[in-house]
């Protein structure tokens, strides 16, 4: 009788890894890819356009706004 049951407990604990691995247990998403949904320039405006930006309101200067385009170029 024991013998009908080794199957069933050796396949179990098998397929529950195999469904966790895959991400799709019980319904849930495929973790396996990583980093943003947007592209860098889809997510707002660039860093130089932000400076720009900045310098035009008057919230920095030419020279900090020089210093901010050398370190972002």
């Amino acid at each position: 009788m024991m013998s009908l049951w080794l199957p069933f407990l050796l396949l179990c604990p098998l397929a529950m890894i195999w469904m966790m691995r895959s991400g799709n247990a019980m319904g849930g998403h495929d973790v396996s890819h990583t980093g943003p949904t947007q592209t860098p320039s889809a997510a707002g405006p660039a860093p130089i356009d932000i400076a720009r930006q900045r310098l035009a309101r008057g919230e920095i200067d030419s020279a900090q706004f020089e210093e901010i385009r050398r370190a972002i170029s």
